[in-house]
C-alpha cells in the first residue's frame, strides 16, 4: 500500500513538471499582449500553459512605448505552479522626440507679403530652410524649387528621416508651397538611401516643429 501511494506521488510529481501556468501582465494597463502571435489581452493575459522545455514569444505594444518582444522558456524547475510575469514597458524615445503634425507629408501653401519681391522671398526661404537643414540637394531660384538632402536621427527602435521641399505655386499673387517629408523605419541606424525601408510618419521631430510657423511669420502678409 505504501509503495502504491509512493508511486502515485512520484507520478503526480513527474506529471506536474510537464507544464506550468503563467499569467503575463504589463506595467502599462492598456498595452496589448500577444503570445506566439495571438492577441491574448490588454494589460494582462488569461492563464497561459507552457510545456516543459518549450518557449513562448510574448510581444507587447502600446503607442508611445517601445515594442517588447521576449522569449520565455520553461525549464521544469523555476516557475512553480502559477506564476505572474510582469513586463515593464519603456518609453519610445522617437515618440517623445516628436510631435503629431497635420502638415507632415502634406503641402503647406503660403501667400507672400506683397511688399516682398520674388527675389527677396526666395532669399528668406533659403535662410529659413538652411537654418534647419545642413545640405540642399537642389535649389533653383528661376523655377522656385528647392529640395533638401535627407537628415536622419536614430533612436532605440527607429530611424527617422526628414527633408523639406519648396515649390513656387503661383506668380500672381506670389505663393510657395512647403512640405515637410517625415518618414520612419523600424530599425535603428538605417541608411537614408534605403527607400524601401521607410514609411510615411504622421509626426515630425520637434527640431522642425517651428519651421512652418517661421515660414508663415516671415513671408506672410504683415
Amino acid at each position: 500500500m505504501k509503495k502504491t501511494i509512493l508511486s502515485l506521488a512520484i507520478a503526480i510529481s513527474i506529471l506536474s513538471g510537464c507544464s506550468t501556468k503563467v499569467i503575463f501582465t504589463t506595467s502599462e494597463k492598456d498595452a496589448k499582449i500577444y503570445v506566439d502571435g495571438r492577441f491574448m489581452g490588454t494589460g494582462e493575459t488569461p492563464v497561459v500553459k507552457v510545456k516543459k522545455h518549450t518557449c513562448v514569444n510574448v510581444k507587447t505594444e502600446k503607442t508611445g512605448f517601445l515594442t517588447n518582444d521576449t522569449k520565455y522558456c520553461y525549464t521544469g524547475y523555476s516557475w512553480g505552479r502559477i506564476k505572474t510575469k510582469t513586463i515593464d514597458l519603456t518609453h519610445d524615445d522617437a515618440f517623445d522626440a516628436s510631435i503629431k503634425n497635420d502638415y507632415a507629408n502634406k503641402d503647406f501653401e503660403q501667400e507672400i507679403d506683397s511688399r516682398l519681391s520674388e527675389s527677396d522671398a526666395w532669399k528668406i526661404i533659403s535662410q529659413i530652410v538652411t537654418s534647419y537643414f545642413d545640405n540642399l540637394e537642389m535649389a533653383d531660384k528661376a523655377t522656385g524649387y528647392m529640395k533638401t538632402s535627407w537628415q536622419s536621427k536614430s533612436f532605440s527602435q527607429k530611424t527617422i528621416r526628414t527633408r523639406v521641399i519648396v515649390k513656387q505655386s503661383s506668380i500672381s499673387p506670389l505663393k510657395y508651397k512647403l512640405k515637410i517629408i517625415s518618414e520612419y523605419c523600424d530599425q535603428p541606424n538605417q541608411s537614408v538611401k534605403d527607400d524601401d525601408k521607410f514609411k510615411e510618419w504622421d509626426r515630425i521631430l520637434k527640431a522642425y516643429d517651428e519651421l512652418i510657423n517661421e515660414f508663415q511669420a516671415r513671408l506672410g502678409q504683415k
